[in-house]
Order: structure tokens, then C-alpha cells, then sequence
């Protein structure tokens, strides 16, 4: 019976055979074609992990290709919005951040455990280096002969260091660590303007109280000095009434100097209108001769009209009484869309270095009747108004520069 089922079965191995081998090739094609879209979409999403490992935020899986897998397809898109959103916020950040930094007063110094200068600002390169970047210097070596400064930093902690040329700065260091190195970050900023004007507070206060108590005797003695001069010339006593003149004079000077103190004391908060330039320079030529070079201000500056009248009749008087001509007087107007320049140049011979150091400080004169309020409420004048002045020796002789951004 064996025999016979297998002289039955045994001819058709070789048929079942190639049955079996078609099935599977066909099995074989209908997998390759049935994942073949499966396949394209994987390639698909890879190809965009890669864009996103690559950094390139803005590509998406292609839609149009990825049906199986959509769902991851969408997570990774909505993963490269995300990223492209957030780099976009770094990138404006580091930009706010470049531009605070390249704008700021304060000098930035970042080094190294070793002192080497990774990066400063032009502040920095200005107080340091005279305008030039020093990155990748020792910063010892760099501030070698600046002595004081080379000496506060040194010390690697806050606190206040008077340089050579009278400005005040405060120096903060601080250690962090970064890609697992040790770095310093110094912030050196400028105190000159701020303790200048705590001084000049302290000062005005002072006055205050001073005038109030000289005008509480002022008053009645220059009283009493007219009654008495009156009395004498009743009586006839010439000579009495000529002393009791004297006196109600010399009071009426000292009265007239300490309101001068008083009114620098007391300077109000400036009230802004729009300047009359043409107005102004007939009022100031009418007092004190010079020159107007170039033309007057076209566009629209705001100022307090009497303060800047008042700051200009000091530094004109200033002009005259340093001894230069009156045609070698020269005013001269400057503008931008974001500030006033305004220059003063005399032939008086200019300042001596003490001087010129000294200048804006209350109450120093090289004059021998001078009070030494001219210059400061000067600059108080300006600075109320958030500009600057400054001071320089110009053969022949001295140049003043103001300068006053827009309101």
C-alpha cells in the first residue's frame, strides 16, 4: 500500500515544487509592493530628521507621501515649528543682547582662568586701549600702565578706583563657570557724572541753608543802615551818613552774591518750548558781541528759554573775560536728527591743565572776583536738559562744546 501511494504522489513533487517557488515570488513581489509605501514614507521622515539634525527648521515631512505614518509625520512638524520658533527667539535675544552690549557706557571684559581676553566691548577698548580691540591679550598686561586700574582688577572684587584723569569708576568682577572652565566677567562703569552730582546736591543744600541765615541778618542790618543813614543827614553828620552808606551798600553786594548762590541752588526743572533761534541770538548779541557761524537750527529743538538763554550769557561773559577779541568770538550750530551740537570758540589763550580739570566743579575759579558758579550752572542748565558739555584747548584758545539730544 506504501508503495502504491508512493507511486501515486511521487510524480508530482517536482509540480508542487515550483508551485511553492511561484507562491513565494509572488508572496515576495506582493510584500514589496504592498510596504513599497510604507518604505517611501519611512525615507520620508528620515530625510527630515535629518534636515532637523542638520539644524534646517524650515522643511516638513512631504504630506503628500506619508499616509501611514502621519501622526508622527505631524509631530514632527509640529517639532520643527517649535525649533524654528525658538531659534528665532534666541536669535533676536543674542541680537538685544550684542546690541546692549556694543551700545553700553559700562566696559565688558570676559576672560579666561588665565587672563586671556575673551571678549570686550567698545567701551572697554576706549578706557582701556584707546579705541582698539585687546581680544585675545593678557588683560594684565593690557592695563600695565594704567597703575590703578591694573591694581583693582587685580583684586578680582567690587569697588570704586579713581583713575588718573579724575574719573570715577566702580569695577565689579565675577567667576562662573562655562563649558565646565572657569571664567571672569569685569564690569567697569563710569561714576564721574553720578558722584558729581551728589556732590553739587550736597553743595545746593548747603547754599540753601546758608542763604537762608545770611538773609535773616542781611535784611535788617541793610534796615537799620538806611534808617540810620536818614538820621544822619538829618542831623547834618555827613560823615556819619557817608559810613552808614557804605554799610547799606556793602549789604545790598553781599544780598545781590547770595542770591546769585541762591538762584544756582535752587535751579527749577526746565520747561520745555519750542526755541526762537533768530530770537535768541538778537537777545545774546545785544549783550555780548561774537560771531554766528553757519547757519542757525532748521529743525525743531525744545528747551527752557530762559535757562538756555542764561547758559549762553555765561559762556559768552566767560568768552569776553578771557581776554579774546570780540571778532574772534565764534558760535556755531550742529544738528542731526537725534542731537544738537553747539560750539563756542574764543582766542583767550585757553586753560591751563588745572584748570581745565577743574572747570565744572562748584566754586573753582582762577578768576580773581570770580564766584565759580558760571561754568557749573552751566553745565547744570545742560544736563537738566540730558546733554553734555565739555571743555577743550583750541589754539588760540578755548572751544566749549554742548551737546543736547531731541526731546
Amino acid at each position: 500500500m506504501a508503495l502504491v501511494v508512493q507511486l501515486i504522489y511521487l510524480p508530482d513533487i517536482p509540480l508542487l515544487t515550483a508551485a511553492i517557488c511561484l507562491g513565494g515570488i509572488v508572496l515576495a513581489f506582493a510584500s514589496r509592493w504592498a510596504l513599497s509605501p510604507l518604505k517611501k514614507e519611512i525615507q520620508a521622515l528620515n530625510h527630515h530628521a535629518q534636515n532637523l539634525q542638520d539644524g534646517s527648521f524650515n522643511t516638513s515631512a512631504n504630506q503628500l507621501r506619508v499616509r501611514e505614518l502621519g501622526p508622527l509625520a505631524n509631530t514632527l512638524n509640529s517639532m520643527s515649528v517649535k525649533l524654528q520658533k525658538e531659534r528665532g527667539t534666541l536669535y533676536q535675544r543674542e541680537l538685544l543682547l550684542d546690541t546692549v552690549l556694543q551700545s553700553s557706557p559700562t566696559a565688558f571684559i570676559l576672560t579666561d582662568a588665565n587672563e586671556n581676553v575673551l571678549m570686550v566691548n567698545p567701551a572697554a577698548c576706549q578706557l582701556i586701549n584707546t579705541g582698539k580691540s585687546f581680544v585675545g591679550s593678557k588683560l594684565s598686561a593690557v592695563v600695565a600702565n594704567q597703575a590703578e586700574l591694573a591694581k583693582a582688577l587685580s583684586k578680582q572684587r567690587q569697588g570704586l578706583v579713581r583713575l588718573h584723569d579724575e574719573t570715577v569708576w566702580h569695577i565689579s568682577a565675577n567667576h562662573f563657570q562655562l563649558n565646565h572652565k572657569l571664567h571672569w566677567l569685569y564690569l567697569i562703569k563710569p561714576l564721574t557724572r553720578e558722584i558729581r552730582r551728589e556732590e553739587l546736591t550736597a553743595w545746593k543744600k548747603l547754599l540753601r541753608i546758608i542763604g537762608h541765615e545770611l538773609n535773616n541778618t542781611l535784611a535788617p542790618l541793610s534796615s537799620l543802615a538806611f534808617s540810620g543813614q536818614q538820621r544822619a543827614q538829618e542831623l547834618n553828620q555827613s560823615e556819619l551818613a557817608q559810613f552808614f552808606d557804605t554799610i547799606n551798600e556793602r549789604s545790598r553786594e553781599l544780598n545781590d552774591f547770595v542770591q546769585a548762590y541762591i538762584s544756582f541752588a535752587k535751579l527749577p526743572p526746565p520747561i520745555l518750548e519750542v526755541m526762537n533761534w533768530p530770537r535768541l541770538i538778537n537777545q545774546l548779541q545785544d549783550l555780548y558781541e561774537f560771531e554766528l557761524e553757519g547757519e542757525l537750527p532748521a529743525l525743531e529743538w525744545r528747551a527752557d528759554r530762559k535757562q538756555f538763554q542764561q547758559m549762553l550769557v555765561n559762556l559768552l561773559k566767560n568768552a569776553h573775560e578771557s581776554g579774546s577779541p570780540p571778532e574772534q568770538i565764534f558760535l556755531l550750530f550742529s544738528e542731526s536728527k537725534q542731537q544738537l551740537t553747539i560750539s563756542l570758540r574764543d582766542a583767550g589763550g585757553g586753560m591751563n591743565d588745572e584748570a581745565l580739570e577743574n572747570a565744572l566743579i562748584p566754586f573753582y575759579t582762577s578768576k580773581n572776583m570770580g564766584s565759580g558758579i558760571g561754568l557749573t550752572l552751566s553745565r547744570d542748565i545742560i544736563e537738566a536738559h540730558n546733554g553734555a558739555i565739555s571743555l577743550h584747548n583750541r589754539p588760540p584758545g578755548l572751544e566749549i562744546i554742548i551737546t543736547l539730544p531731541k526731546a
